[in-house]
């Protein structure tokens, strides 16, 4: 599924991806994983139940599950497999461990849905002999009588599956041939998940068009940053752990991302407040096509006003139908939050190092000219890049291509000092674009896990971790976790940018749907909204 996917990389409207940990790098990782805990609510896939399914299905065919008609579209069942176990109990001999999936998908809306997998079981018993000494009674019982009774025996000791459904009948798809329990099997949940939501970030590139839209609509003046209105220009409130012993004047810093998030470029912001604070010269590199660094000039010297924030939002980057997650609110206020220290006297630039005109290594190979180029202008600045991670990490290779050679090993070559992060995070949201099964391009809020290998606590404030020693299967040389990952809509979404509400887990809610604006021929990426978040559905 993912070479499918990320395949895509070389249709023409996507030339990149940021991805997830490889299926090598998750194996090795799972060895490792603590034992799985149901939680307290089910987990919402932000997709129709059809397409979460269709997954399931495949899943389950990959581990060599036959699948049996069913009349509902909702249900997936396998045949039993069947396992000699050999156990004797009073006189008799289990003739085998019968396994079998049962999934029960719920809609929950157009883009929600639960699944559900059970593992059900059940044991056949067969007995050597036709009579047997019952010593209850005293007697030769045959056989068939015996087996009767403790069948009978174990029905009455419980219902046979509980489906955690609403009703309590017994549910047609269950044969009652014997005794059968029936387990949430959390491990193949896991894996199910992993497969909807560690899919890779597909980038979308304008290339040569120009899109045409009318923007001549009034933006609520709630829709503006307001740091602008601050006297201190200056908003740092939160310093990374770990940072600080890497801190030092010509310091390259590579973040490799998962779109569309609030958390990343706010702690990269982080980065950018603790070492202006400390006195060095900051660059901050964006994946941002550079045809835009004459409005992100323009926009730096500003003083940020609702007029610089529309010039800086004109161009054709931001206002691209199919937004990626690049061009995010988030993406935005880390500019904005350049400008502001830049304003209070540091010395602050912002250089974007991507381009729509390649793709593949082509395309990675002008990123890395426009990062070294950065590094020779200002060669004491403290240089932070922001990227997709399939950009940063150090490893010369792509799921789509072979030959692949990422940005972060050109710029290797001639800064022997690079340190390359991964982001660690949790179980959350993003904004992104993937392909739908119809091969249709959607750009929306999805749902996003880490495999094991990036996985990081919930809560706390941003924090780096290195590893010992850089290992060449990885790429990397430790993490940036940043907790729990929120979805960040696209910047010229009139709603939609409010902190969300805070839940007990953040997989249960979505934020709130964007607004299209007021202007007759005017669209917006994120018109097409999520629906209204829907309350946690306990297990």
């Amino acid at each position: 599924m993912l070479m499918r996917r990320a395949l895509a990389c070389a249709v023409v409207l996507m030339a990149g991806c940021a991805r997830n940990a490889r299926p090598e790098e998750a194996a090795l990782a799972a060895a490792q994983e603590p034992e799985l805990v149901a939680p307290r609510y089910e987990h919402i896939f932000l997709m129709p139940v059809e397409r979460a399914l269709a997954e399931a299905t495949k899943l389950l065919s990959e581990n060599g599950w036959v699948l049996k008609p069913m009349e509902d579209p909702k249900y997936l069942l396998t045949e039993w497999k069947s396992a000699q176990i050999g156990y004797e109990s009073w006189g008799w001999s289990s003739d085998g461990d019968h396994t079998r999936y049962f999934v029960a998908g719920e809609p929950l809306g157009v883009r929600r849905s639960v699944v559900r997998i059970f593992r059900m079981k059940r044991v056949a018993f067969g007995n050597d002999a036709e009579l047997r000494y019952d010593g209850h009674t005293g007697e030769l019982v045959p056989k068939h009588l015996l087996m009767d009774q403790i069948e009978q025996s174990l029905r009455r000791k419980g219902a046979p599956v509980d489906l955690a459904q609403r009703e309590r009948d017994t549910a047609p798809w269950v044969e009652l041939d014997g005794a059968i329990q029936g387990t949430r099997d959390l491990k193949l949940e896991r894996d199910l998940t992993l497969r909807l939501e560690s899919r890779p970030s597909l980038e979308t590139l304008t290339g040569t068009l120009r899109l045409t839209r009318d923007d001549a609509f009034a933006r609520d003046p709630s829709f503006y940053l307001k740091r602008w209105r601050q006297e201190v220009q200056e908003p740092c409130e939160r310093k990374v752990q770990g940072f600080q012993p890497m801190l030092r004047a010509g310091l390259t810093v590579l973040v490799g991302e998962q779109l569309g998030t609030r958390e990343v470029p706010a702690a990269v912001g982080d980065l950018l407040c603790e070492a202006a604070g400390a006195g060095l010269g900051v660059t901050v590199g964006l994946s941002i096509p550079q045809k835009e660094q004459e409005r992100i000039g323009r926009y730096l010297a500003s003083a940020g006003g609702p007029p610089d924030q529309d010039a800086l939002l004109s161009g054709d980057f931001w206002r691209k139908v199919q937004q990626d997650g690049r061009g995010s609110r988030a993406m935005m206020d880390l500019i904005d939050r350049a400008r502001a220290l830049r304003a209070a006297g540091h010395s602050v630039s912002v250089v974007a190092i991507d381009t729509d005109m390649n793709h593949g290594s082509a395309r990675d190979a002008r990123m890395a000219r426009a990062v070294l180029n950065a590094r020779t202008a200002r060669p004491r600045d403290v240089l932070l890049v922001l990227a997709g991670n399939a950009h940063t990490r150090l490893v010369a290779e792509a799921a789509w291509n072979e030959d692949f050679i990422p940005m972060s090993r050109h710029i290797a070559e001639t800064d022997k000092a690079l340190k390359v992060l991964e982001v660690g995070y949790a179980q959350g949201r993003r904004w992104g674009c993937d392909l739908a099964p119809n091969a249709e391009l959607e750009c929306d809020v999805m749902g996003i896990t880490p495999g094991p290998l990036v996985a990081a606590p919930a809560e706390g404030p941003p924090a780096i971790r290195l590893i010992p020693t850089l290992d060449d299967d990885d790429g990397f040389h430790g993490f940036l976790d940043v907790g729990a990952l929120t979805a960040s809509l696209p910047a010229i979404a009139l709603r939609g940018h409010e902190s969300p509400t805070p839940a007990t887990t953040p997989a249960a809610v979505a934020p709130e749907p964007p607004a299209a604006p007021s202007g007759p021929k005017a669209t917006t990426p994120g018109a097409v909204a999520p629906e209204p978040p829907a309350a946690p559905v306990p297990r």
